[in-house]
């Protein structure tokens, strides 16, 4: 066992809590963990909390979450504990994204659809907002972002992301025709543009035949849109980026996809890797 704030071995037995679990601190950082880690002072079980985020992967509400934990297990817990369930540890869930990064191609999509996020203003009550999606030939989603405006600036924010996500930039980028995409590609990736939304297009790069097109790209909001479905819609703009970025590590990383149905993460897994989080993460940077 090491720290979960600091990765120190350098820590001392302080106590028990009054449920009788062992307390710990540490001489490094002076902070106080137990042997529950992050799951600490919870009134339910990491087993229980890991199931709901289990179900809360797939397209269902939060109450229909509630009430298959209470059929299957007989705990009754609110939708409203499972929803502050996912905020608290959907962070540790994105990191999976530097912990175990993937391959991607040099053949990038973007696309972007609306979404329901609540913007209060003096016209309206509610409006929509947009997201963007950028994933590889491969079916990988590289990199997400929710705003309210559908302009250069946040279509070089996205691009960006995706860019410091892989770690390169791509050979081709594949658009429906936007024109913000063209600026911002010649100032952010600065790689070949291709304009494919309902027609596919047929080009030669680096001598090799392409035949391209952003049927991929809409497939993947077809993915989006079953999980915004259950959602109807955020209340605020950075619960919009979380949510949708808890979906992307669910579909890049704890769903089973392709012919074989490989999964790159198992879920009974998940607990112990983000109770070691900071663990592995000190690892990887060490590693390079």
């Amino acid at each position: 066992m090491k720290c979960i704030y600091c990765s120190s071995s350098n820590f001392i037995r302080n106590g028990y809590s009054e449920e009788g679990v062992q307390r710990y601190k540490c001489n490094g950082c002076g902070k106080r963990f137990c042997e529950k880690g992050i799951f600490a002072r919870m009134r339910f079980s990491k087993e229980i909390i890991t199931n709901a985020l289990f179900l809360k992967s797939y397209p269902l509400s939060t109450r229909n979450v509630k009430r298959i934990l209470r059929k299957l297990n007989y705990i009754k817990v609110s939708h409203v504990s499972i929803y502050k369930w996912v905020l608290k540890f959907a962070s540790h869930l994105c990191k999976f994204a530097n912990i175990f990064p993937l391959n991607f191609s040099k053949v990038w999509h973007v696309d972007e659809k609306f979404i329901k996020v609540r913007r209060i203003n003096k016209k309206r009550k509610r409006e929509f907002a947009y997201l963007w999606v950028v994933s590889d030939d491969k079916s990988n989603i590289i990199a997400t972002h929710v705003s309210f405006s559908r302009d250069i600036i946040n279509d070089k924010i996205v691009l960006q992301k995706a860019k410091q996500r892989a770690g390169f930039s791509p050979d081709i980028l594949i658009s429906d025709g936007l024109q913000s995409y063209k600026k911002a590609v010649k100032k952010i990736l600065k790689c070949r543009h291709v304009i494919a939304h309902f027609k596919s297009q047929n080009i030669i790069h680096n001598k090799k035949w392409y035949k391209l097109s952003n049927n991929r790209a809409e497939s993947i909001n077809r993915f989006y849109a079953l999980w915004l479905h259950a959602c109807k819609g955020f209340k605020r703009l950075d619960n919009a980026n979380l949510w949708i970025e808890f979906f992307t590590i669910n579909y890049n990383y704890l769903m089973p996809r392709g012919e074989n149905e490989e999964i790159k993460v198992e879920w009974k897994k998940v607990p112990k890797i983000i109770n070691q989080e900071p663990i592995i993460q000190k690892l990887k940077d060490m590693s390079f």
